[in-house]
């Protein structure tokens, strides 16, 4: 959407600033990319120039652009260029979209899917077979991610060298057929990279259009800044071209993946170089900025791999999966934190928090960095089962935490099946979060596409603690809708390091805004899930306008 360069005012509404005292405006002036003035309209009115544009919000409500802190945001604009299995409810149906992907390409060209879950999504409960996939893709190879595995077919595993004599790499395995030894194509954790490493990259056009595409569906959400989950560098420098060309409209905070593995397998030597000379920086910093280094320790709730201290059941020993050994976890994060890296690590159950804590601890006990003067706050990312008194010890170490509440959505009830009906009540424990680490401390996120991109959705979750049949799951976890709203933007900024500068709309901050077309805090809460935004503004410039209320034309 073309700039504008007058001044924008909105007026007649409600402006929930979110800054310290929580005040609400009436009306908000926007001046190039931040914001001129907040308060009374009469005020904001006088603060504006001569052929201001006006906005009337007709009561509407104003946030500061949402900030989701866990999105792998990227697997939002490849419609067209991937399988989508939205809405995909069998697997016959989930077979003819790999066909009908497959009929459209060249031959030998590869099928690739978008990140889903057919053991929760199908309704057979469970993930193509080889065979399945060697007959829709027709002679084509296959690759269909699942986050944490992968189903591909026999032309995939052919391309990537991998037979039935392939020893399991370390940190993954190469899934068998129970009845017949031989393999079955589903990939788990580190072996879903033998055959990524083989799949063509995009092309450099192909990837601007798709991280385009993706920022304008975050856009439609009213979300202005992201904490994209696990980035290559690739894709990095990707985004810093388009925010070079000023078609940026979604500021990214990028977890790097610097050796392009969740547990790098790299040598330490190489490993250093990987990481040497810390965080890039791209022009200012408010569109793209490197915000650490990510790792993975453990599985997760509704794969029931999650690393617990105690066995998931009491009927059996097994307690999840620890994917790294800690000293070559503690060589990792050293090495980078010395680099001037944060370190952001995957850690689902408890005993996988212990390992990250003891790590982090270790750390900076090393680094010579200790007093403040290291590179920011380390992050937790997930810790869905963390208990109190980890809670405390990441406190006093200065780590973030962010959760993501839509895993109980969705999934309660394989989360039930897997870890045990206590756990899964006791999942994702957000007011204990808060009251013991702080609010800054913590922050919201959905891990899409694990789970919708939806924040009212989110928001709704967070304050009923209710999943999406309304049954409660751990009531006592619920937070104020004011809470989970700060969740969404100024924790978000303090995750970022960006306190002042965004998540709170006072003079002089960037103008990143949504307009809602309802009240977050109406006093029903039923309310949130039928919230939806009606504008986003991100850095001054309109970027989503759903009644072309600011970009009609004729």
């Amino acid at each position: 959407m073309p700039d504008d360069p007058r001044d924008l005012l909105l007026v007649n509404g409600r402006v929930l600033t979110l800054d310290r005292d929580g005040s609400v405006a009436a009306a908000l002036l926007v001046r190039g990319g931040a914001v001129g003035a907040v308060g009374d309209e009469e005020e904001v009115r006088r603060a504006a120039r001569g052929g201001a544009r006006v906005l009337d919000l007709r009561g509407r409500t104003v946030l500061p652009g949402l900030i989701d802190t866990h999105c792998h945001f990227e697997q939002a604009g490849m419609d067209g260029d991937t399988v989508s299995f939205r809405g995909a409810g069998t697997m016959d149906e989930a077979l003819r979209r790999v066909r009908a992907m497959a009929d459209s390409l060249d031959a030998g060209a590869w099928v690739r899917g978008q990140v889903w879950n057919p053991v929760l999504q199908l309704r057979e409960g469970r993930v193509p077979t080889r065979a399945e996939l060697d007959a829709a893709g027709d002679g084509r190879p296959v690759y269909l991610p699942m986050g944490h595995s992968t189903c591909v077919n026999s032309a995939a595993l052919r391309l990537a060298g991998i037979d039935e004599d392939t020893p399991d790499p370390d940190g993954g395995t190469l899934g068998r057929d129970p009845g017949t030894g031989r393999l079955s194509g589903y990939l788990w954790e580190e072996a879903q990279n033998l055959v990524a490493r083989v799949v063509p990259e995009w092309t450099p056009e192909q990837r601007e259009h798709q991280l385009a595409a993706a920022m304008r569906a975050l856009n439609s959400w009213g979300i202005t800044s992201v904490v994209a989950g696990a980035l290559p560098r690739r894709d990095v420098e990707v985004l810093a071209r388009l925010a070079e060309r000023g078609l940026s409209t979604v500021r990214v905070a990028a977890m790097v993946l610097p050796s392009g593995e969740l547990i790098p397998s790299v040598p330490f030597e190489e490993w250093e170089g990987l990481v040497g000379g810390g965080p890039r920086r791209y022009g200012d910093g408010t569109w793209l900025r490197e915000l650490g280094v990510k790792l993975l320790i453990d599985g997760g709730m509704t794969l029931g791999t999650a690393a617990t201290r105690e066995p998931h059941k009491p009927d059996g020993p097994y307690a999840g999966d620890l994917l790294v050994d800690g000293e070559r976890l503690a060589g990792l994060v050293s090495r980078a934190r010395r680099a001037g890296w944060r370190t952001g690590i995957h850690t689902v159950g408890d005993a996988a928090i212990d390992l990250a804590l003891d790590v982090f601890a270790r750390a900076r006990e090393g680094d010579g960095l200790a007093g403040g003067t290291g590179p920011g706050p380390d992050i937790l990312i997930h810790a869905s089962l963390m208990q109190a008194d980890q809670m405390k010890r990441a406190r006093d170490l200065d780590v973030l935490v962010a959760p993501q509440t839509p895993f109980l959505w969705r999934n309660r009830d394989a989360i039930a099946e897997r870890m045990g009906p206590r756990r899964a009540e006791e999942a994702v424990p957000l007011r204990s979060m808060i009251d013991i680490m702080g609010l800054a401390r913590v922050a919201a996120g959905t891990d899409y596409p694990i789970n919708d991109l939806n924040p009212f959705q989110n928001l709704y979750a967070m304050v009923t603690r209710k999943d999406r049949q309304g049954r409660p799951n751990g009531p006592g976890q619920a937070i104020g809708r004011e809470e989970a709203l700060r969740l969404y933007t100024t924790s978000g900024a303090a995750h970022t390091g960006e306190e002042g500068v965004k998540g709170a709309l006072t003079a002089g901050s960037l103008a990143d805004l949504v307009v809602l077309d309802g009240d977050p805090l109406a006093e029903d809460p039923e309310a949130l899930l039928g919230l939806g935004a009606d504008l986003t503004i991100a850095g001054g410039d309109v970027v989503f306008d759903r009644h072309g209320e600011l970009t009609a034309t004729g």
